[in-house]
């Protein structure tokens, strides 16, 4: 089954405007489109974006955004919404199964306190602070391998060896139980059921990095996250 997401996720933000967010975040010519279910809106198409809740949760589904939590410096985005949500945790998750692209940035207190990213290509390219507790089961079923690549013996492959992009989704499940009270893969049908509200647009007018738009390229012009390839 292949997985596609582009989310940031708002925990126990401060009441907003939909649009008034959006167009502080930068998004022009915004326009109202049909409401998709998050199992829709969790992989928006090209200039689309969609907004709900969850479980005392601001979701935001977009293409570019979350991308610009894994650079090496803050950017834009990230001070903005530090800045709008002070007491707010904040994370972003990206998942692209076509080339095992995972990647979770985590922000509570005003600080990032973790962040990991990865593919089949470039390997695991972000890795920033300290373990948080719902990875720490999986990578206790890492070790290092004799060039000193992390390994991970999965229970039901006891004696088949994957590489982290292989199971980078899976932390990214469990980063989401933080925020869901569930893993992504097994959630409550409720989720993926939930509305969200959707909106087409011209562009963003928040600064995009060279880093950000090669990364973007990796996740465009692709297929609902829930279809088979």
């Amino acid at each position: 089954m292949g997985w596609k997401a582009s989310t940031i996720i708002i925990n126990k933000p401060n009441q907003v405007d939909n649009e008034d967010l959006l167009k502080e975040l930068g998004f022009k010519s915004l326009r109202r489109i049909e409401d998709e279910p998050f199992e829709v809106a969790i992989n928006p198409g090209n200039k689309k974006v969609y907004l709900g809740f969850y479980r005392d949760n601001l979701l935001i589904c977009t293409p570019d955004l979350p991308m610009q939590f894994f650079e090496d410096s803050e950017t834009q985005v990230e001070k903005f919404l530090k800045h709008k949500f002070p007491n707010s945790e904040i994370c972003s998750i990206i998942l692209h199964s076509t080339v095992n692209l995972w990647g979770y940035s985590v922000i509570k207190n005003g600080q990032k306190i973790r962040a990991r990213a990865g593919s089949a290509d470039d390997g695991t390219f972000v890795e920033f602070g300290e373990p948080l507790d719902e990875e720490k089961e999986l990578l206790g079923k890492s070790k290092l391998d004799d060039k000193g690549n992390r390994i991970y013996l999965l229970d039901d492959f006891p004696e088949e060896p994957f590489d982290e992009d292989q199971v980078g989704e899976n932390f990214v499940f469990a980063i989401c139980k933080r925020y869901f009270g569930e893993e992504l893969d097994s959630a409550d049908a409720l989720l993926f059921e939930t509305i969200f509200i959707g909106y087409k647009y011209g562009k963003v007018g928040t600064t995009e990095t060279n880093d950000t738009k090669k990364s973007q390229q990796k996740i465009d012009n692709s297929k609902p996250w829930w279809k088979f390839w």
